[in-house]
């Protein structure tokens, strides 16, 4: 299989690793300096042209980013296959009882003259055994020893997980709906995909969650744990009637039932108006602090016999020492403007006063209060995860601090006396385990060492 063992030379190259992590890490930093699709960044400063055309104004869904993840798999699933077969190699080697090749005066790291060779098998297997290993095997010709063997399999696993991190992220990106919704306090939202202003959804995904999104109060300051968290909303979950989840909702704090998870993105001020048929529409409107005013989202259409009438609300900031106040006025005024087939027309309003957009047109304004945008996720792949991370971090914590070793000695029986050639192994190469292993043997020897140096050979 010519061209499959190719291929898989290609992504076990560390190269390859090494540029894949270095491109993903740049296209991540450029991320986050470029206004992302639906943020309120990106409404008040849209990405420009060439970063909207390569996709960074929506990075991590970007088909540039999504060649980057599968490639970076690829390689992370052929590093993990190279890792597991020479895994597999040592596991069935410790449980031999020792390698095919034992050393010898030609690949041995070094070589010790012990004096009694009535016991030099003992005072070998006394140094293994004092430098943290396990005799696996002992003669009076050879002595075999072995760290705990569960260690060959911490580098493996961590990077299968590795690349079972990267399909459950693929999986959840296709399957996930992520978008904005505002709910004015005291009201409450369905989640359906009606109910946001934008949303994105996964080309698999299937249908919203239905569940009830409640904002019953707002707090302008909430503190916990001495810090002010800022306008933080409390959130609540229905399902039908009954509840299911509920709490107060601010940075790196979601509230979270299931697959649903629930973030405060921003805070605005909400009017409400009535239609002369009774009808009521909640218009959102967001602060805008340079301006000091708060604007309508979006533009409101109202039909008429002759057209189309579009209609903008803004509300007036107050100011305190010459900065503008992101906050309700005591005594909140609308400016609304309407311009349509019957002109351009404007004004201002108080609550429980009415205005006319267009002629015969009247609409009434009621309450102003304020409203929570929240970014509402449905990922099934959060949990699994936070599951992998877990135990990736196991994996890794074995692979760093308990690494596979072994050595092997051959002794060598001569008159009055016994050399033993040495050969140390340690999974992540580092010599100073040879070094251990030669100080301990050294320590029941009493006679100084002869070292033979040699190349590092690959791992077998």
């Amino acid at each position: 299989m010519p061209v499959l063992s190719r291929v898989y030379d290609f992504f076990r190259s560390r190269r390859l690793a090494a540029a894949l992590l270095a491109a993903t890490a740049v296209w991540s930093a450029l991320a986050t300096v470029v206004p992302q699709r639906g943020s309120a960044a990106a409404r008040s400063s849209p990405a420009s042209g060439l970063a909207a055309a390569i996709g960074l104004d929506h990075a991590f869904s970007a088909p540039i980013f999504l060649a980057l993840a599968v490639l970076l798999m690829c390689s992370t699933a052929a590093c993990a296959l190279e890792r597991t077969r020479g895994a597999l190699r040592l596991w069935r080697r410790a449980r031999a009882g020792g390698p095919r090749s034992l050393p010898s005066a030609s690949n041995s790291d070094f070589t010790v003259a012990l004096g009694d060779a009535s016991e030099a098998a003992r005072s070998v297997r006394e140094a293994f055994r004092e430098a943290g290993l396990v005799v696996r095997s002992a003669s009076d010709e050879a002595v075999f020893a072995t760290s705990a063997r569960f260690g060959v399999w911490g580098s493996p696993v961590f990077h299968w997980l590795l690349v079972l991190l990267i399909a459950v992220i693929g999986a959840g990106q296709l399957t996930r709906a992520e978008g904005l919704m505002g709910v004015p306090v005291g009201s409450a939202r369905l989640d359906t995909r009606e109910s946001y202003g934008v949303v994105s959804e996964g080309p698999l995904h299937k249908r919203f969650t239905m569940l009830t999104v409640a904002v019953p109060s707002l707090e302008l300051t909430h503190v916990v744990d001495g810090i002010d968290r800022g306008p933080t909303p409390y959130v609540e979950l229905y399902d039908g009637p009954q509840p299911v989840a509920s709490g107060y909702v601010f940075p790196n704090h979601p509230l979270r039932y299931k697959s649903l998870v629930v973030h405060s993105n921003a805070v605005g001020l909400a009017v409400t108006l009535t239609a002369p048929d009774g009808a009521t529409t909640d218009v959102l409107l967001d602060f805008d602090e340079d301006a000091c005013v708060a604007r309508s989202a979006s533009v409101l259409e109202v039909a008429g016999p002759d057209g189309t009438t579009k209609m903008e609300l803004s509300v007036p900031l107050e100011t305190s020492r010459g900065r503008c106040v992101t906050a309700m006025p005591r005594e909140p005024r609308v400016e609304w403007t309407a311009s349509g087939p019957s002109g351009r027309s404007s004004g201002v309003v108080a609550p429980g006063e009415r205005f006319e957009p267009l002629p015969g047109f009247e609409v009434g304004v009621g309450s102003v209060r304020y409203y929570a945008r929240l970014s509402v996720a449905d990922d099934w792949s959060v949990y699994p995860m936070y599951l992998i991370f877990a135990l990736a971090a196991i994996a890794l914590a074995i692979a760093l601090f308990a690494p596979y070793r072994e050595a092997a000695a051959l002794l060598e029986v001569r008159p009055g006396a016994a050399v033993v050639y040495v050969r140390a192994r340690h999974v992540r190469r580092d010599p100073s385990f040879a070094r251990r292993v030669q100080g301990c043997v050294e320590r029941f020897s009493g006679i100084a060492p002869t070292t033979v140096k040699r190349r590092s050979e690959g791992d077998d």
